[in-house]
């Protein structure tokens, strides 16, 4: 657990946020109420410093205090007061008072250039890869999620670095992963390399060829390895595989349902930079099925068992990528229910998670967890994608989009260096990927620059832009020198001065959709789009 994380397992807050790690605006929090309470009270303590904050409702909002509150760590004492003044309960926890963003006023790397070097790394290490298992022919990316892990020693740190910073979670992963991650999820890195590869060819690269080679191998992996016919999912795309094994981890024999639409959207868009109409059967085939596990709430469960159609784990807040897989297919054809299902499912999101914030991990690798206890922002950012480009059919969806956005960065975004919610300090505009991998990663900061894009597209507002340069500084500065970014947040280069750790541990499908982002940006400056990036995106423009 890391030092930021509040340890509470069960927590008497009852709001969204019982258990967020840091704030950028002021929290409020919903209080279990206790019989006898007459009073609840917050006391905030920084160092020396404390403020009290107190409430006759169950609702304490620290918006009063907030601008005397510094920018690093605070504990926070929620305490039930009875009439009498007899405490009847009390709560502690540390969080961290996050900075926001404060402009852009740097010079803009090169982001084409970045993400060139990047895609070599990944083609490269297709075929010369290290992996505790290697299929013959396939590249190892398909089999192993991330490259091997190595120690840091003092020689690898800059400046100001401690070795302790970094030495757990690196000697775990040298000591049970030391050829490579030992697990794979083809639901994450098939379409981040589907996605990377068609982005470094679109944007008319000289490894155009081997790029478009190394899409089509990922596709084409889809659709030789997959369910049998029979079951309840029947030659649906596998979750979790490992060691030549289809199943695995955490999710052992079930499937993470709605991931699969995510491979199929990359198979829709492999069929339209290739002209192969084979990934878009298959990606029919997905859509059907899943549809077929719809509420009539218009939600969907989590994971399920394949064989028997049994739900093993229920809430998710997957159903947004069904509803772009859907959005995808309707030019090419699409059965009328279907249109019908993705609608239900996107009201379903607005109504439900983006309402109450419940956006609950929901990753190949991280086990079941209690309400609020881990929540992530990925899903939400596709939510953002979809309201903005279909603005003109509700005039909520912007602000609904804007809440949304700022729900991310207030939980899940790391803007600058002297915030404290990472242990050491990072150039930021950097996302942590979840509450309980509080990390902050380059691909999920390349899905925040396609958020803020398609809210500077709809809106004309400068700031999402400024944002999105930042973000892709940021992510520039993570980058070794064999081209791969670092997918934990452990390097920093500030005016040509390296801090932080000088070796890398790379996930593979992270390095491609941050690659994909910045090949995006590069673009969209020079005023135009990548069709790729972010998918569906031309679907919905016709």
């Amino acid at each position: 657990m890391h030092a930021t994380e509040p340890t509470l397992t069960t927590s008497m807050v009852v709001s969204w946020n019982a258990h967020a790690v840091q704030f950028i605006d002021p929290p409020v929090f919903d209080l279990l109420y206790l019989p006898g309470t007459k009073e609840f009270q917050a006391r905030v303590v920084q160092g020396s410093a404390a403020w009290t904050v107190s409430s006759r409702a169950p609702r304490i909002d620290l918006a009063t205090i907030w601008n005397r509150i510094a920018v690093r760590k605070f504990a926070l004492e929620l305490s039930w007061v009875d009439s009498h003044g007899k405490v009847l309960a009390v709560e502690t926890s540390a969080r961290v008072k996050a900075p926001d963003f404060q402009g852009f006023a740097e010079p803009p790397m090169d982001w084409g250039a970045a993400a060139d070097r990047a895609s070599a790394y990944l083609m490269r290490v297709a075929d010369s890869g290290r992996a505790p298992y290697r299929e013959p022919g396939v590249p190892v990316w398909i089999w192993s999620a991330a490259s091997p892990c190595p120690v840091p020693t003092p020689e690898s740190l800059g400046p100001g670095y401690r070795i302790a910073d970094y030495r757990h979670y690196f000697e775990y992963r040298a000591r049970i992963w030391p050829e490579g991650h030992g697990e794979s999820y083809p639901g994450c890195i098939v379409p981040a390399i589907i996605y990377g590869m068609l982005a470094h060819a679109e944007a008319r690269r000289s490894d155009a060829p081997t790029a478009l080679r190394l899409a089509r191998a990922a596709g084409d992996w889809v659709l030789s390895h997959r369910l049998p016919e029979s079951g309840a999912l029947p030659l649906f795309p596998f979750s979790t595989i490992a060691r030549g094994r289809y199943f695995g981890g955490i999710e052992a024999s079930s499937v993470n349902l709605l991931r699969a639409s995510w491979i199929a959207l990359s198979l829709v868009r492999l069929t339209e930079g290739c002209g192969d109409a084979q990934y878009l059967e298959y990606a029919r085939h997905i859509a059907r099925i899943t549809a077929g596990f719809q509420a009539p709430d218009g939600s969907f469960p989590y994971r399920v068992d394949p064989s028997t159609g049994t739900i093993v784990e229920a809430f998710c807040t997957g159903a947004i990528q069904f509803t772009l897989l859907v959005d995808a297919l309707a030019p090419y054809g699409i059965e009328a229910p279907l249109l019908m299902a993705a609608e239900r499912a996107l009201q379903w999101m607005a109504a439900y998670p983006a309402a109450t914030r419940q956006w609950q991990g929901g990753y190949e690798d991280i086990a079941e967890s209690p309400p609020y206890r881990n929540l992530t922002h990925w899903e939400a950012q596709l939510l953002i994608w979809r309201l903005c480009r279909t603005r003109e059919r509700d005039p909520s969806f912007i602000p609904l989009a804007r809440s949304v956005l700022r729900f991310v960065e207030d939980q899940f975004v790391l803007f600058g260096p002297e915030s404290e919610a990472h242990p050491v300090p990072v150039r930021g505009p950097l996302l942590f990927e979840q509450y309980l991998c509080w990390w902050p990663m380059e691909g999920h900061t390349g899905y925040y620059i396609h958020s803020l894009l398609e809210l500077h597209a709809a809106t004309g507002e400068p700031v999402f832009l400024e944002k999105a340069k930042a973000a892709a500084n940021a992510i520039c500065a993570q980058q070794f020198e064999d081209g791969s970014f670092s997918s934990w947040g452990t390097r920093w280069v500030n005016e040509g001065r390296t801090s932080g750790l000088d070796c890398g541990h790379t996930w593979y499908n992270m390095n491609a959709v941050a690659s994909a982002a910045l090949y995006r940006l590069d673009a969209y400056l020079h005023g135009q789009d990548l069709a790729s990036s972010p998918p569906g995106e031309r679907a919905l423009a016709r």
